[in-house]
């Protein structure tokens, strides 16, 4: 097939400014901070906000990597008792422009941890009892994300309730699992990103179809109606990230 000279030279140009945006992506932060926090407040917060910062105040390691990787505290195995009781304040920036997304964020707080906790781990899986997030009868009810690359996994948690951008279905069972404190692991295969918002409210004279906690029969009921998700009791698979070493950070900065 012969292609015009006019549009070869229209898709050499938007291969290499796809290249050089891709090569703009930083691998790690500009500036970072990581100090013990010894305060008897045990206050935890994050912040992710635009021009590149990330705060996180009294954190543990455990936590730290949480976000790095993308999982929950139940996919960490291994590694000395103080990485989920010793808390440390992360300040960071990276040169992005606009919000730092998490898909930027995480190879970056990777490195970090890796450069200041001396971080360690591979990678191994286990069953453990849980749930599973299939896809309900009739179908899914989701909303494919118009604007997935600039809010990719945006989330907020309400007391009765989640809603996000750009959410794919293993992270939508990771943070509806976070919520409940339970495991939920993805098993729809629905593939792409999605904005969701569901909402559930605990009736307390409803009569109780399962032996679960009123709050998790509220949401699973809630996802099903309003997503056309189930959430299903069964041996399920997790993803461990089995620490093989990690030291204390101590103050420093870049």
């Amino acid at each position: 097939m012969n292609i015009p000279r006019s549009l070869t030279g229209l898709i050499i140009l938007v291969v290499a400014a796809a290249a050089f945006a891709q090569a703009q992506v930083p691998t790690e932060f500009e500036v970072a901070s990581v100090k013990p926090n010894l305060a008897a407040d045990r206050l935890v917060t994050i912040r992710v906000g635009p021009g590149g910062v990330f705060v996180a105040t009294g954190y543990t390691l455990v936590l730290l990597m949480q976000r790095a990787y993308g999982v929950m505290d139940w996919n960490v195995s291994g590694g000395p008792g103080w990485i989920r009781t010793d808390r440390f304040d992360v300040a960071a920036k990276a040169n992005v422009q606009g919000d730092l997304t998490e898909a930027a964020l995480q190879p970056m707080l990777a490195k970090l941890l890796a450069d200041r906790f001396k971080l360690t781990l591979h990678r191994s899986s286990t069953q453990t009892s849980g749930y599973a997030l299939e896809v309900a009868k009739g179908g899914p009810k989701l909303k494919p994300s118009a604007d997935a690359e600039e809010h990719q996994d945006t989330f907020r948690l309400a007391r009765f309730g989640l809603n996000g951008q750009g959410i794919s279905m293993r992270n939508f069972a990771r943070f509806l699992g976070g919520k409940l404190g339970v495991v939920v692991v993805d098993e729809t295969a629905i593939q792409g990103l999605y904005d969701f918002k569901v909402d559930w409210r605990i009736d307390p004279d409803r009569p109780r179809a399962e032996p679960r906690e009123p709050l998790q029969e509220a949401a699973f009921d809630a996802v099903q109606t309003q997503l056309g998700l189930k959430v299903v009791p069964k041996k399920v698979t997790i993803e461990l990230l089995v620490i093989d070493h990690a030291e204390k950070a101590s103050a420093s900065d870049n």
